[in-house]
Protein backbone atom coordinates (compact mmCIF):
# COMPACT_ATOMS: atom_id res chain seq x y z
CA UNK A 1 0.00 0.00 0.00
CA UNK A 2 1.01 3.42 -0.55
CA UNK A 3 2.03 5.60 2.42
CA UNK A 4 -1.00 8.08 1.28
CA UNK A 5 -3.27 5.14 1.52
CA UNK A 6 -2.13 4.35 5.03
CA UNK A 7 -2.60 7.60 6.26
CA UNK A 8 -6.14 7.65 4.47
CA UNK A 9 -6.76 4.09 6.56
CA UNK A 10 -6.01 5.69 10.11
CA UNK A 11 -7.38 8.85 9.26
CA UNK A 12 -10.52 6.58 8.62
CA UNK A 13 -10.17 4.73 11.65
CA UNK A 14 -9.73 7.70 13.97
CA UNK A 15 -12.76 9.44 12.62
CA UNK A 16 -14.68 5.88 12.98
CA UNK A 17 -13.69 4.76 16.07
CA UNK A 18 -13.14 1.42 14.93
CA UNK A 19 -9.55 -0.23 15.55
CA UNK A 20 -7.69 -2.27 12.71
CA UNK A 21 -6.86 -5.36 14.67
CA UNK A 22 -7.93 -7.90 12.10
CA UNK A 23 -7.61 -6.05 8.64
CA UNK A 24 -6.74 -9.98 7.46
CA UNK A 25 -5.70 -9.09 3.51
CA UNK A 26 -5.04 -4.99 3.35
CA UNK A 27 -5.76 -5.58 -0.38
CA UNK A 28 -9.23 -6.91 -0.05
CA UNK A 29 -10.53 -4.10 2.66
CA UNK A 30 -8.74 -1.69 0.15
CA UNK A 31 -11.04 -3.05 -2.37
CA UNK A 32 -13.93 -2.77 0.03
CA UNK A 33 -13.37 1.21 0.80
CA UNK A 34 -13.13 1.68 -2.70
CA UNK A 35 -16.72 0.13 -3.83
CA UNK A 36 -18.37 1.15 -0.94
CA UNK A 37 -17.39 4.92 -1.87
CA UNK A 38 -18.98 4.40 -5.38
CA UNK A 39 -22.27 4.01 -3.69
CA UNK A 40 -24.70 6.60 -4.00
CA UNK A 41 -26.39 5.17 -0.15
CA UNK A 42 -22.79 5.71 1.76
CA UNK A 43 -21.70 8.67 1.58
CA UNK A 44 -19.43 9.61 4.25
CA UNK A 45 -21.30 12.62 6.74
CA UNK A 46 -18.57 14.16 8.95
CA UNK A 47 -20.32 16.74 10.49
CA UNK A 48 -23.76 15.57 10.74
CA UNK A 49 -26.69 17.55 10.12
CA UNK A 50 -29.68 16.91 11.83
CA UNK A 51 -33.01 19.15 11.88
CA UNK A 52 -34.54 19.48 15.82
CA UNK A 53 -38.19 19.71 14.63
CA UNK A 54 -39.88 19.85 11.45
CA UNK A 55 -40.96 23.04 10.54
CA UNK A 56 -44.04 24.01 10.73
CA UNK A 57 -45.01 27.13 7.77
CA UNK A 58 -46.91 29.99 9.20
CA UNK A 59 -48.37 33.13 7.41
CA UNK A 60 -47.01 36.33 8.23
CA UNK A 61 -48.73 39.92 8.64
CA UNK A 62 -47.12 40.51 5.05
CA UNK A 63 -48.53 37.51 3.52
CA UNK A 64 -45.46 35.16 2.74
CA UNK A 65 -45.17 31.78 4.40
CA UNK A 66 -42.38 31.80 7.23
CA UNK A 67 -40.45 28.46 7.81
CA UNK A 68 -38.69 29.04 11.37
CA UNK A 69 -36.43 25.98 12.92
CA UNK A 70 -33.04 24.60 14.01
CA UNK A 71 -29.99 22.41 12.09
CA UNK A 72 -28.24 20.41 14.61
CA UNK A 73 -24.58 20.03 13.50
CA UNK A 74 -22.60 17.33 15.28
CA UNK A 75 -18.99 17.21 14.40
CA UNK A 76 -18.92 13.39 14.40
CA UNK A 77 -14.73 13.48 14.22
CA UNK A 78 -11.97 14.40 15.99
CA UNK A 79 -11.08 16.83 12.90
CA UNK A 80 -11.60 20.58 13.43
CA UNK A 81 -14.50 21.41 10.38
CA UNK A 82 -15.24 24.83 9.39
CA UNK A 83 -19.08 25.28 7.94
CA UNK A 84 -18.43 27.21 4.73
CA UNK A 85 -21.84 27.23 3.47
CA UNK A 86 -25.59 25.72 4.11
CA UNK A 87 -28.12 25.19 1.03
CA UNK A 88 -31.60 24.71 1.89
CA UNK A 89 -33.54 22.97 -0.54
CA UNK A 90 -36.46 21.39 -1.75
CA UNK A 91 -37.05 17.75 -2.40
CA UNK A 92 -34.98 17.71 -5.71
CA UNK A 93 -31.42 18.66 -4.75
CA UNK A 94 -31.03 20.54 -8.31
CA UNK A 95 -34.08 22.81 -7.04
CA UNK A 96 -33.26 26.08 -6.94
CA UNK A 97 -32.26 26.65 -3.15
CA UNK A 98 -34.77 28.55 -0.41
CA UNK A 99 -31.79 30.14 1.40
CA UNK A 100 -28.13 29.85 0.85
CA UNK A 101 -26.70 30.58 4.39
CA UNK A 102 -23.01 31.45 3.90
CA UNK A 103 -20.12 33.97 5.56
CA UNK A 104 -21.28 36.52 8.22
CA UNK A 105 -25.35 35.65 7.64
CA UNK A 106 -23.95 32.12 8.43
CA UNK A 107 -22.07 33.10 11.36
CA UNK A 108 -24.91 35.40 12.57
CA UNK A 109 -26.98 32.48 12.51
CA UNK A 110 -24.75 29.94 14.15
CA UNK A 111 -23.28 28.96 17.37
CA UNK A 112 -21.88 26.26 19.48
CA UNK A 113 -24.21 24.52 21.60
CA UNK A 114 -22.52 25.05 24.99
CA UNK A 115 -21.86 29.21 24.03
CA UNK A 116 -23.40 31.59 22.45
CA UNK A 117 -21.02 33.28 20.92
CA UNK A 118 -21.38 32.88 16.57
CA UNK A 119 -19.24 30.49 15.20
CA UNK A 120 -18.42 28.38 11.95
CA UNK A 121 -15.99 26.60 13.50
CA UNK A 122 -16.98 22.74 15.08
CA UNK A 123 -13.82 21.11 16.23
CA UNK A 124 -13.99 17.36 16.80
CA UNK A 125 -16.72 15.98 18.76
CA UNK A 126 -18.39 19.58 19.19
CA UNK A 127 -22.23 20.55 18.11
CA UNK A 128 -23.69 23.97 16.74
CA UNK A 129 -26.90 24.51 16.12
CA UNK A 130 -27.82 27.33 13.04
CA UNK A 131 -31.28 29.15 13.40
CA UNK A 132 -32.68 28.63 9.79
CA UNK A 133 -35.43 31.29 8.65
CA UNK A 134 -36.84 31.52 5.39
CA UNK A 135 -39.98 32.09 3.82
CA UNK A 136 -42.05 31.77 -0.11
CA UNK A 137 -44.78 34.18 -1.18
CA UNK A 138 -47.43 31.61 -1.30
CA UNK A 139 -48.52 28.60 0.28
CA UNK A 140 -48.43 26.51 -3.10
CA UNK A 141 -44.95 27.44 -2.54
CA UNK A 142 -44.41 25.41 0.38
CA UNK A 143 -42.28 22.41 -0.17
CA UNK A 144 -43.73 18.77 1.58
CA UNK A 145 -40.05 17.62 2.61
CA UNK A 146 -36.35 20.16 2.48
CA UNK A 147 -32.73 19.03 2.67
CA UNK A 148 -29.62 20.52 3.60
CA UNK A 149 -26.17 20.82 1.51
CA UNK A 150 -23.21 21.71 3.55
CA UNK A 151 -19.98 22.59 2.26
CA UNK A 152 -17.29 22.10 5.06
CA UNK A 153 -13.36 22.29 5.08
CA UNK A 154 -10.83 21.90 7.21
CA UNK A 155 -8.81 25.12 8.65
CA UNK A 156 -5.54 24.46 6.87
CA UNK A 157 -6.52 22.62 4.07
CA UNK A 158 -8.32 19.02 3.71
CA UNK A 159 -5.46 16.22 4.66
CA UNK A 160 -4.69 14.55 1.92
CA UNK A 161 -5.53 11.19 3.70
CA UNK A 162 -9.04 12.08 3.75
CA UNK A 163 -9.15 13.71 0.50
CA UNK A 164 -8.29 10.34 -0.69
CA UNK A 165 -10.36 7.88 1.66
CA UNK A 166 -13.88 10.41 0.32
CA UNK A 167 -13.17 10.48 -3.05
CA UNK A 168 -12.10 14.18 -3.33
CA UNK A 169 -9.43 15.27 -6.17
CA UNK A 170 -6.10 16.21 -4.79
CA UNK A 171 -6.07 19.78 -3.39
CA UNK A 172 -9.17 20.14 -2.50
CA UNK A 173 -10.54 22.71 -0.14
CA UNK A 174 -14.16 21.67 0.57
CA UNK A 175 -15.95 18.58 1.15
CA UNK A 176 -20.09 19.03 -0.14
CA UNK A 177 -23.06 16.25 0.99
CA UNK A 178 -26.71 16.86 1.46
CA UNK A 179 -28.63 15.83 4.07
CA UNK A 180 -31.57 13.23 4.42
CA UNK A 181 -34.94 14.77 3.97
CA UNK A 182 -36.63 16.63 6.37
CA UNK A 183 -40.95 16.33 5.81
CA UNK A 184 -42.11 19.90 6.19
CA UNK A 185 -45.19 20.40 8.80
CA UNK A 186 -48.16 19.94 7.17
CA UNK A 187 -51.02 20.56 10.19
CA UNK A 188 -52.02 24.27 9.69
CA UNK A 189 -51.49 27.25 11.93
CA UNK A 190 -53.82 26.97 14.79
CA UNK A 191 -56.59 30.31 14.70
CA UNK A 192 -56.83 32.06 17.72
CA UNK A 193 -58.22 35.13 18.72
CA UNK A 194 -56.18 38.13 20.37
CA UNK A 195 -55.41 37.23 23.44
CA UNK A 196 -55.65 41.21 24.48
CA UNK A 197 -57.85 44.44 23.38
CA UNK A 198 -57.45 47.97 22.38
CA UNK A 199 -54.95 50.05 20.22
CA UNK A 200 -50.99 50.18 20.13
CA UNK A 201 -49.67 46.37 21.01
CA UNK A 202 -45.98 45.78 19.91
CA UNK A 203 -45.11 42.35 18.74
CA UNK A 204 -41.94 42.45 20.79
CA UNK A 205 -39.53 39.39 20.22
CA UNK A 206 -41.49 37.92 17.77
CA UNK A 207 -41.18 36.08 14.65
CA UNK A 208 -38.99 35.30 13.04
CA UNK A 209 -35.01 36.55 13.47
CA UNK A 210 -35.28 37.64 16.82
CA UNK A 211 -32.80 36.84 19.26
CA UNK A 212 -34.37 36.48 23.01
CA UNK A 213 -37.28 34.15 21.60
CA UNK A 214 -36.44 32.50 18.75
CA UNK A 215 -32.96 31.74 19.43
CA UNK A 216 -33.88 30.34 23.29
CA UNK A 217 -33.09 27.10 22.78
CA UNK A 218 -33.12 24.70 25.93
CA UNK A 219 -32.03 21.10 27.25
CA UNK A 220 -35.45 20.08 29.19
CA UNK A 221 -36.86 16.53 29.85
CA UNK A 222 -33.93 14.92 27.91
CA UNK A 223 -34.62 16.83 24.78
CA UNK A 224 -33.38 19.98 22.91
CA UNK A 225 -36.47 22.44 22.99
CA UNK A 226 -37.40 25.86 21.56
CA UNK A 227 -40.54 26.41 23.43
CA UNK A 228 -40.47 30.29 22.35
CA UNK A 229 -40.02 29.79 18.83
CA UNK A 230 -43.41 31.90 17.99
CA UNK A 231 -43.20 33.59 21.21
CA UNK A 232 -44.27 37.06 21.40
CA UNK A 233 -43.86 40.02 24.52
CA UNK A 234 -46.93 42.40 24.06
CA UNK A 235 -46.28 45.94 25.19
CA UNK A 236 -48.89 48.55 24.74
CA UNK A 237 -47.94 52.08 23.77
CA UNK A 238 -50.13 55.18 23.67
CA UNK A 239 -51.20 57.87 21.71
CA UNK A 240 -47.75 59.76 21.62
CA UNK A 241 -45.97 56.27 21.02
CA UNK A 242 -44.56 56.03 24.92
CA UNK A 243 -44.02 52.83 26.65
CA UNK A 244 -44.70 54.47 30.25
CA UNK A 245 -44.63 58.00 32.01
CA UNK A 246 -43.27 58.48 35.49
CA UNK A 247 -40.98 56.46 37.80
CA UNK A 248 -39.56 53.30 35.48
CA UNK A 249 -38.94 51.15 38.74
CA UNK A 250 -43.20 51.39 39.23
CA UNK A 251 -45.27 49.14 37.41
CA UNK A 252 -48.13 51.40 37.81
CA UNK A 253 -46.12 53.49 35.48
CA UNK A 254 -46.63 51.21 32.44
CA UNK A 255 -49.63 51.33 29.85
CA UNK A 256 -49.48 47.43 29.69
CA UNK A 257 -50.04 46.59 33.47
CA UNK A 258 -53.01 45.56 34.80
CA UNK A 259 -54.69 45.09 31.09
CA UNK A 260 -57.00 42.57 30.20
CA UNK A 261 -55.44 39.35 29.04
CA UNK A 262 -58.19 37.22 27.27
CA UNK A 263 -58.64 33.59 26.51
CA UNK A 264 -57.76 32.71 22.83
CA UNK A 265 -60.37 30.22 22.52
CA UNK A 266 -62.87 27.82 24.20
CA UNK A 267 -60.64 25.69 26.04
CA UNK A 268 -60.08 24.14 29.28
CA UNK A 269 -57.09 25.35 31.87
CA UNK A 270 -54.28 22.89 32.51
CA UNK A 271 -52.28 25.55 34.91
CA UNK A 272 -53.13 28.54 36.96
CA UNK A 273 -50.21 29.52 38.86
CA UNK A 274 -50.71 32.96 41.11
CA UNK A 275 -47.75 32.97 43.84
CA UNK A 276 -45.81 35.62 42.29
CA UNK A 277 -44.84 39.36 43.66
CA UNK A 278 -44.20 41.92 40.61
CA UNK A 279 -40.60 42.37 39.94
CA UNK A 280 -39.20 45.91 39.78
CA UNK A 281 -38.94 46.39 36.02
CA UNK A 282 -35.83 47.90 34.71
CA UNK A 283 -33.39 44.52 35.00
CA UNK A 284 -34.08 40.98 34.66
CA UNK A 285 -33.86 40.06 38.31
CA UNK A 286 -30.99 37.93 39.34
CA UNK A 287 -31.38 34.31 40.44
CA UNK A 288 -34.05 33.20 38.98
CA UNK A 289 -35.17 29.44 38.81
CA UNK A 290 -36.62 27.69 36.35
CA UNK A 291 -39.95 27.17 38.10
CA UNK A 292 -40.01 31.07 38.82
CA UNK A 293 -39.23 31.95 34.92
CA UNK A 294 -43.22 32.29 34.11
CA UNK A 295 -43.76 34.00 37.14
CA UNK A 296 -47.74 34.04 37.41
CA UNK A 297 -48.70 32.05 34.70
CA UNK A 298 -52.21 30.11 32.75
CA UNK A 299 -51.77 27.46 30.62
CA UNK A 300 -54.69 26.38 28.27
CA UNK A 301 -55.12 23.20 26.29
CA UNK A 302 -56.68 24.35 22.99
CA UNK A 303 -57.54 20.72 21.46
CA UNK A 304 -55.27 19.08 18.45
CA UNK A 305 -52.28 18.91 20.92
CA UNK A 306 -51.73 22.76 21.39
CA UNK A 307 -51.29 24.37 24.35
CA UNK A 308 -50.99 28.43 24.79
CA UNK A 309 -49.08 29.85 27.84
CA UNK A 310 -49.75 33.13 29.65
CA UNK A 311 -47.10 34.74 31.53
CA UNK A 312 -45.86 37.37 33.84
CA UNK A 313 -49.60 37.75 35.16
CA UNK A 314 -50.38 40.51 37.75
CA UNK A 315 -50.59 38.75 41.41
CA UNK A 316 -53.75 38.14 42.15
CA UNK A 317 -55.53 38.76 39.28
CA UNK A 318 -56.05 34.98 37.59
CA UNK A 319 -59.19 34.29 37.88
CA UNK A 320 -59.42 30.81 36.71
CA UNK A 321 -58.10 27.44 38.65
CA UNK A 322 -56.91 23.91 36.86
CA UNK A 323 -59.65 22.34 35.44
CA UNK A 324 -61.91 25.18 34.54
CA UNK A 325 -63.36 25.47 30.97
CA UNK A 326 -63.00 29.22 29.39
CA UNK A 327 -65.14 30.68 26.26
CA UNK A 328 -63.27 32.57 23.81
CA UNK A 329 -62.80 36.33 24.93
CA UNK A 330 -62.79 35.67 28.48
CA UNK A 331 -61.09 37.33 30.99
CA UNK A 332 -58.48 35.02 32.75
CA UNK A 333 -56.33 37.66 34.28
CA UNK A 334 -54.37 40.84 34.09
CA UNK A 335 -51.09 41.80 32.36
CA UNK A 336 -48.49 41.93 35.39
CA UNK A 337 -44.42 41.85 35.83
CA UNK A 338 -43.43 38.52 37.79
CA UNK A 339 -41.56 36.05 36.89
CA UNK A 340 -38.02 36.40 34.49
CA UNK A 341 -39.11 39.78 33.34
CA UNK A 342 -37.75 43.40 32.88
CA UNK A 343 -40.81 45.22 31.97
CA UNK A 344 -44.77 44.61 32.17
CA UNK A 345 -45.89 42.60 29.33
CA UNK A 346 -47.37 39.63 28.39
CA UNK A 347 -45.36 36.76 27.08
CA UNK A 348 -47.66 34.02 25.06
CA UNK A 349 -46.33 31.42 22.72
CA UNK A 350 -48.52 28.35 21.68
CA UNK A 351 -46.90 24.79 22.23
CA UNK A 352 -47.39 21.02 21.54
CA UNK A 353 -47.77 19.52 25.25
CA UNK A 354 -48.32 21.56 28.92
CA UNK A 355 -44.66 22.09 29.80
CA UNK A 356 -43.77 25.58 29.58
CA UNK A 357 -40.51 25.67 28.20
CA UNK A 358 -40.42 21.60 27.67
CA UNK A 359 -42.72 21.75 24.47
CA UNK A 360 -42.15 22.47 20.53
CA UNK A 361 -43.01 25.69 20.03
CA UNK A 362 -45.76 25.71 17.50
CA UNK A 363 -47.14 28.58 15.16
CA UNK A 364 -50.44 30.42 15.28
CA UNK A 365 -52.33 33.37 14.06
CA UNK A 366 -54.54 35.35 15.12
CA UNK A 367 -57.88 35.92 13.44
CA UNK A 368 -58.06 39.69 12.51
CA UNK A 369 -56.34 42.58 14.02
CA UNK A 370 -55.23 45.85 12.14
CA UNK A 371 -51.50 46.67 11.36
CA UNK A 372 -50.13 49.95 11.97
CA UNK A 373 -46.94 50.51 11.62
CA UNK A 374 -43.75 48.97 13.18
CA UNK A 375 -40.42 49.80 15.48
CA UNK A 376 -37.47 49.33 13.12
CA UNK A 377 -35.39 47.10 15.59
CA UNK A 378 -35.20 45.61 18.92
CA UNK A 379 -32.71 48.10 19.81
CA UNK A 380 -35.05 50.99 18.71
CA UNK A 381 -38.11 49.19 21.28
CA UNK A 382 -35.56 48.50 24.06
CA UNK A 383 -34.58 52.42 24.15
CA UNK A 384 -37.74 53.56 23.96
CA UNK A 385 -38.49 51.26 27.35
CA UNK A 386 -35.30 52.34 28.70
CA UNK A 387 -35.47 56.11 28.42
CA UNK A 388 -39.05 56.60 28.36
CA UNK A 389 -39.20 58.31 24.81
CA UNK A 390 -41.23 58.05 22.79
CA UNK A 391 -41.43 54.52 19.90
CA UNK A 392 -39.78 55.10 16.81
CA UNK A 393 -41.66 53.80 14.09
CA UNK A 394 -41.87 53.26 10.43
CA UNK A 395 -44.09 52.50 7.91
CA UNK A 396 -45.01 48.55 7.36
CA UNK A 397 -45.98 46.88 4.06
CA UNK A 398 -49.95 45.97 3.69
CA UNK A 399 -50.94 48.33 6.60
CA UNK A 400 -54.96 47.57 7.74
CA UNK A 401 -57.25 44.59 8.67
CA UNK A 402 -54.82 41.18 8.47
CA UNK A 403 -56.84 37.78 8.81
CA UNK A 404 -55.98 34.26 10.12
CA UNK A 405 -51.82 35.81 10.43
CA UNK A 406 -49.53 36.12 12.71
CA UNK A 407 -48.21 39.68 13.79
CA UNK A 408 -44.43 39.75 12.71
CA UNK A 409 -41.43 40.89 15.12
CA UNK A 410 -42.08 44.90 16.14
CA UNK A 411 -45.41 45.26 14.62
CA UNK A 412 -47.53 47.75 15.85
CA UNK A 413 -51.33 46.34 15.86
CA UNK A 414 -54.62 47.39 17.23
CA UNK A 415 -57.18 44.55 18.49
CA UNK A 416 -60.34 44.80 18.56
CA UNK A 417 -61.98 46.65 21.75
CA UNK A 418 -64.54 44.19 22.75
Amino acid sequence: MTKRYIEALLIFAALAGFVFSTLGSPDIFADEAKTSLKKPDNTFTPVVVSVLNAPNPVRGSVGNYHLVYELELLNATPMTWEIGSIEVKGEKEDDTAFLTLEGDELKSRMRLITDTTPSTTLAGGETGIVFVHFFVKDKKDIPRSIIHRVSIGVPGGIPAGFADFAGLPEGAEEYSYASSPTEVGSQDAVVIAPPLQGKGWVAADGCCDSIRHVRSMMPINDKLRVAQRFAIDWEVINENRLIFIGDPKDVESYFSYGKNVLAVRDARVVTAVDKYENQIPGELPPGMTLEEADGNHVVLDLGDGRYALYAHLKPGSVRVKEGDTVKQGQVIGLLGNTGNTSAPHLHFHVMDGHATLGSNGLPYVIDEFDLIEKAPSTEAFDKAEREGTPLEVVPVKRPGLHKNALPLDQRVVNFPST
